[in-house]
């Protein structure tokens, strides 16, 4: 583990989890606006109750606006996207100014898109710029045990979303393949806990793809479990 500290450890892992929401979100708001704008109330309940948001919203129009935008929604995308930049600021030494920048970035594309017509096209630009954080790390940082944990925080942030946004079999399974995959070669070198029992539930769901779409709420359940580093309070701006 080096020199990363128990509270780098904690900012690490959310870091990846948070960027990787906002990402995943981001995506899944693109692939289902039509179906929002055609089906209104139906269909954006259902999309908040399957990642486990509290339908405050008025109407698909509050939706569009303070799940999107309000950044005082600590269930919006936009509020995500503070927190994951809130937690590279604490970081910068270990992600390097290279990658902040690119959050930064992202955050003020995305706060200068509120009101957009073209809500889609508009925000492009924030998802582009997320790529870029990605590829920035994986170039500038030297800390390798560091990288490795924000890794770790992507790869079950990227399986817990699938999961719930009930994506296609083969894009959860491979997920869930590269997570069990991180936790395998990572764990033990970063400071985080593993949950065997979880571990061992995640390997069976990949032994037996077959039965994924009816274990889905257990394997939920069991990527929550995985990792234990939320002991402390993560950074918010």
């Amino acid at each position: 583990m080096g020199t990363i500290t128990r509270i780098n450890i904690n900012n690490l892992f959310w870091l990846g989890r948070y960027t990787e929401r906002v990402f995943i979100t981001l995506n899944s708001f693109f692939r289902f606006s039509d179906k929002i704008i055609e089906q209104g109330g139906e269909f954006y309940e259902k999309y908040l109750e399957n990642i486990s948001v509290p339908n405050i919203y008025k109407n698909s129009d509050d939706f569009f606006d303070r799940y999107v935008f309000d950044e005082n929604d600590p269930n919006s995308i936009y509020s995500n996207l503070l927190r994951a930049l809130g937690n590279g600021i604490v970081l910068r030494e270990e992600i390097k100014t290279p990658s902040l920048s690119y959050l930064q970035m992202a955050a003020d594309k995305f706060k200068a898109c509120r009101g957009t017509d073209k809500i889609r096209y508009d925000l492009l630009p924030v998802r582009d710029a997320i790529y870029a954080f990605w590829g920035s790390v994986d170039s500038n940082m030297t800390d390798f045990d560091a990288l490795k944990i924000i890794h770790l925080g992507k790869a079950v942030e990227h399986v817990d979303m699938e999961l719930r946004l009930s994506l296609p079999e083969e894009e959860t399974l491979a997920g869930l393949q590269n997570l069990v995959k991180h936790v395998e070669r990572y764990v033990g070198q970063s400071g985080c806990i593993i949950n065997k029992v979880a571990l061992s539930a995640l390997k069976s769901a990949l032994a037996a793809p077959e039965k994924l779409e009816q274990n889905r709420n257990a394997l939920i359940a069991d990527v929550e479990e995985l990792i234990e580093v939320n002991f402390l309070e993560t950074v918010a701006v």
